[in-house]
């Protein structure tokens, strides 16, 4: 039996985490039919990728990576000692595991690994996710020999020899309806609305889904993933509400209204099933993965990404039946008027179908295929 050697790197965050979990399970699917004893291990920084690898039980290693920030900041100075320890130890926890190839889904974390396997001529894969690459990939996509595309538009900044246009790898949701009910303990047949701030947390998106609170616990079931470094200022505002409202409006937010700092796999296979509409930032691990179920949303794009990337990832998932709205306008007033529109039931089943047009269920099997390919397997 072939045995095959393949390195993850990756993390930061869960855009440059979430895609290489479905990656890694289309790669142990095609070498369980190929008869391959396939070895992975995942190389990276940062909390996201450690749950991920934990929950799919690939063997992951931490390495310490530095951020070069376009913008002055002291933790950059810091930083700037990380990048040579991140890069020894690549070199050691490569030379060690020895891959016949790396898959990178970039971020900062992904560029020490990158330049390590290519020092000992291992082929190098990268995914760009956005329709404008960040620099890391644009670092990494230089001395790839394939660079995976999730938009066209992102084609210009690389070697177009080298250029695939596979999508976006996602995870695979099962509905279970049932199951969320009894997880969110929410059982009465409602419109449920699941609000995703990304991996980071979404001050604003937030502080306007608090301010409507009172209103929209009185229409809506809402699921509110708020991030990890937000929960403490979301849950300090819902207690505030609560009391102030004693039992006038109180009750339907604590019947109708949940928020999480952050879900595991399974917590957002719950919430993506009993979700009528989302709201989110424009990350495009969760655009596409949005798209793959079909459900109505409002996208909200960072104002200040990294060139812009998030505005222009969400207007590309609009032209697909999403609705873009930009922070500059977003209040609840506004966010409330664009559900009642979603909801629509005229409305509602042309979107869904319009929007799942922008999904791509093939692209972990197109990078896969085209890994074994190059390797000759």
């Amino acid at each position: 039996m072939t045995e095959l050697r393949i390195l993850l790197i990756g993390g930061g965050s869960g855009g440059h985490t979430y895609p290489l979990v479905a990656v890694a399970r289309s790669l142990q699917n095609q070498a369980s039919t190929k008869n391959i004893r396939l070895k992975l291990l995942m190389l990276g920084e940062g909390n996201f990728i450690k749950m991920a690898a934990n929950e799919s039980e690939i063997p992951y290693k931490r390495i310490l990576a530095g951020k070069l920030r376009r913008y002055i900041s002291i933790a950059t100075f810091f930083d700037l000692f990380k990048i040579p320890l991140g890069f020894i130890q690549s070199l050691w926890y490569i030379f060690l595991f020895m891959p016949d190839a790396v898959f990178s889904k970039g971020g900062y974390g992904s560029v020490a690994p990158a330049i390590v396997a290519r020092l000992f001529f291992i082929p190098v894969f990268v995914h760009e996710s956005d329709s404008i690459p960040g620099l890391a990939n644009k670092i990494i996509g230089n001395m790839a020999s394939t660079v995976f595309l999730s938009f066209k538009t992102a084609e210009r900044y690389f070697k177009s020899s080298k250029v695939i246009f596979s999508g976006n790898p996602t995870r695979v949701f099962r509905e279970d309806i049932n199951a969320a009910r009894e997880y969110f303990d929410l059982h009465e047949v409602r419109p449920t609305i699941l609000v995703l701030g990304g991996s980071q947390g979404a001050k604003i998106i937030n502080e306007t889904i608090t301010s409507g609170l009172v209103v929209m616990a009185q229409k809506f079931n809402i699921i509110h993933q708020c991030g990890e470094s937000q929960y403490p200022s979301v849950h300090s505002a819902v207690e505030t509400i609560l009391k102030e409202g004693a039992q006038q409006y109180s009750s339907p937010i604590k019947a109708y209204y949940r928020y999480y700092p952050y879900f595991n796999e399974n917590q957002l296979n719950l919430a993506f099933s009993i979700a009528d509409v989302i709201i989110s930032r424009a990350g495009a691990a969760f655009l596409f993965e949005i798209a793959q179920l079909g459900k109505p949303a409002i996208i909200i794009p960072i104002t200040q990404s990294s060139s812009n990337h998030q505005y222009m990832n969400a207007f590309e998932f609009s032209l697909f039946g999403g609705y873009l709205m930009e922070e500059a306008n977003l209040n609840r007033e506004s966010l409330l008027r664009e559900l009642d529109i979603l909801l629509n039931p005229e409305q509602y089943a042309r979107i869904s179908e319009r929007i799942k047009t922008f999904a791509t269920p093939l692209a972990a099997n197109i990078i896969s295929e085209t890994i074994f390919k190059t390797l000759k397997i």
